[in-house]
Parts: structure tokens; sequence; C-alpha cells
């Protein structure tokens, strides 16, 4: 008897033991969840004031009237208006060759990725980047 009343005496000291820890640390964590929800609060109001402020800043009457105050845009005139015709073609330009991939070495490449893998290795050397092709 004696023995049983000791060890049930140790083992209420310690569930009484844990029960305090445990009680501690959920008033902890209690006290970090207010602290967030608080920080939460302060920041969407901090988002909900950003929001008034880039709305009043985008308006575009003001916007309109800031560019007339500070840039020297002037309409566009029929005289700055172009055709396609006075594009320059690539025809026109001198052919770069270092550098410029061929499309006719892009299509090999693809017909032959869609080859059965004993053709495509035939081919891999024709269609390097660089090469005589």
């Amino acid at each position: 008897m004696r023995s049983s009343t000791f060890l049930s005496l140790i083992l209420v000291c310690g569930l009484g033991f844990g029960l305090f820890k445990v009680k501690y640390e959920v008033q902890s964590l209690e006290e970090d969840l207010a602290k967030i929800n608080r920080q939460t609060a302060v920041d969407q109001d901090a988002i909900h004031v950003l929001k008034a402020e880039w709305s009043y800043l985008t308006q575009p009457v003001r916007i309109g009237e800031m560019a007339q105050r500070h840039l020297a845009l002037q309409p566009v005139t029929s005289a700055q208006m172009g055709s396609f015709d006075q594009l320059p073609l690539k025809a026109d330009r001198p052919a770069e060759t270092d550098g410029d991939v061929k499309i006719e070495a892009v299509l090999k490449a693809m017909q032959a990725a869609a080859k059965p893998a004993q053709i495509r290795a035939t081919n891999v050397a024709a269609i390097k980047p660089g090469g005589d092709r």
C-alpha cells in the first residue's frame, strides 16, 4: 500500500507539473496570436490607405494635368505619320552570319526530332550551329 501511494503521489505531481507547463505555453501562444492579429489589422489599415493614395495618384485627369505642366508634348501631326512602305526590309540590310541560326538548320532539327533515334544520330553533326550547313 505504501509503494502504491508513493507512486500515485509522484504521478499526480508529474501530471500537475505537466498541466502547469502546458497552461503557460498556451498562454504564451495566445499572446503571440493576439500580437499577430493586431499586426494584421494594422497592415490591413495601411493597405487601405495605400490603395486610396494609389487611386488618387492614378486619376487620369490628374495625370493629364501633370503631363501638360511638366512635359513638352504636342499632338501628333499628319506629317509625322508614315506608312509601311517606308519601313526598311530585312533584305535591305546586310546579312549578319555571326551568331545567326539558319532557318533551314532549325527545320531539319525539328524533322530529325520526329524521326527514330537511328536516323537522328546520323543528322546531328549536320545540324550543329556554326557548321557548314
